[in-house]
């Protein structure tokens, strides 16, 4: 089968573009990834063996022209051409078209029906939650505002999800979504966020120390709740007298960064917080491996609601308890498995106080053992795996 997987952002790298290729390439399937080309790379080219095909290079144009070109809209006659140019030697019937996000799902679908092929739309995120959840706790653009309205991109998915072959989602509250919204159950797939079974080559962390080290990995925004996370170790510090009861590393890029380096001053325990900004994989790896708690202390949305972090399950595979708010999926997912606690949506205090417990290595080692055994029983990506290689051999029948 002839596999074209289109994400919308440059490539490489995202973690989950990269195992749907290199799993349905170490199926026997030929991939290659479609994909924008704002860092102005080739517009051929190879990366661990997916071929990739990107959007022109417009370095001799103004600015605005290289930003225009790459806009990730289905009517961008770029990305019509890149599609159609990409799809000209798969045969009818003999290939699919995996859309990795909701702009340009209606692409998708009519160069899939142009070359007779299948589609099948990722749904990673669910874009009207999400740029619902982004108006509420951000401030936005005039422009922002038009290009990401919630009711325009509800009515566009509504349209093209009842187009596409097949969908894949993240978690069982995207699946109940898109069958409360008329969906045929069978049309939709689970394949999760999960890590491989030996992502960290068996290592878990070993519970001995009083003291906290609690790690985040991810973006910096409003939405993830870090400022809470600084709050509650504020407060948490403030009960135990002592700045070394605990330590925070903050790993990953965006506009909540200064701020986030700005409370942790207010507050005066910017000895305890280490905002790192992004770091290199093998980085992140040591500040993994140093630590005792994974935090996800999101603010509970819509958008949290229906999707879920890669991270909760890289903590779980490496011992880690996880501090998490009560986001729906998370808290379901850490209850069921014993493997961490659930805080109070925007209570700093109540994260404090469940810091308290976190702080018992003894309860420490039985969550992330218990999280651990979780992902090797269910939650990993060679599950997930057999799903979608599953679902792409079927596709025809």
């Amino acid at each position: 089968m002839e596999v074209l997987v289109v994400y919308k952002e440059d490539y490489p790298w995202d973690v989950r573009v990269e195992k749907l290729a290199q799993t349905l390439k170490s199926a026997g399937h030929s991939v290659t990834v479609v994909a924008r080309n704002r860092d102005q790379l080739p517009t051929i080219d190879e990366n661990n063996g997916i071929a990739i095909r990107r959007l022109p290079i417009t370095r001799r144009f103004p600015k605005f022209v290289q930003a225009a070109v790459n806009l990730p809209f289905w009517f961008n006659p770029f990305w019509l051409w890149l599609l159609l140019r990409s799809s000209r030697n798969i045969k009818k019937n003999e290939g699919v078209i995996i859309v990795r996000d909701l702009p340009l799902v209606k692409s998708g679908i009519l160069i899939g029906k142009l070359r007779t092929l299948k589609t099948v739309f990722d749904m990673a995120e669910c874009y009207p939650e999400m740029y619902e959840s982004a108006a509420q706790f951000s401030d936005r653009s005039l422009v922002t505002k038009l290009l990401k309205n919630p009711r325009i991109a509800k009515h566009y998915e509504q349209k093209v999800i009842a187009q596409v072959d097949h969908i894949f989602v993240m978690i069982q509250e995207s699946k109940e979504r898109l069958i409360a919204m008329g969906v045929n159950e069978d049309k939709i797939s689970i394949v999760s966020n999960t890590p491989p079974i030996d992502k960290f080559k068996g290592t878990t962390h070993q519970h001995r120390e009083t003291q906290l080290r609690i790690v985040y990995v991810g973006f910096l925004s409003k939405l993830r709740g870090l400022d809470l996370l600084i709050e509650g170790a504020a407060q948490y510090i403030k009960n135990q007298k002592s700045a070394d009861a605990i330590r925070i590393d903050i790993i990953g890029k965006g506009a909540q960064k200064e701020r986030l380096i700005a409370l942790s001053n207010e507050l005066g325990i910017s000895e305890s917080v280490k905002i790192h900004g992004w770091l290199a994989h093998d980085e992140v790896d040591k500040l993994m491996a140093s630590a005792n708690v994974g935090a996800l202390t999101y603010r509970v949305c819509g958008h949290w609601n229906h999707t879920i972090p890669n991270k909760i399950f890289d903590y779980m595979l490496a011992g880690l308890p996880v501090l998490a708010t009560e986001v729906i999926p998370i808290a379901r997912i850490l209850n069921e498995t014993c493997s961490g606690v659930v805080c109070k949506d925007l209570d700093p205090t109540d994260i404090a106080e469940k810091m308290v417990l976190l702080s018992d290595p003894e309860r420490r080692s039985v969550l992330g053992e218990n999280g651990r055994v979780s992902i090797e029983s269910k939650y990993n990506w060679e599950n997930d795996a057999r799903v979608l290689n599953e679902t792409i051999e079927n596709i025809y029948k």
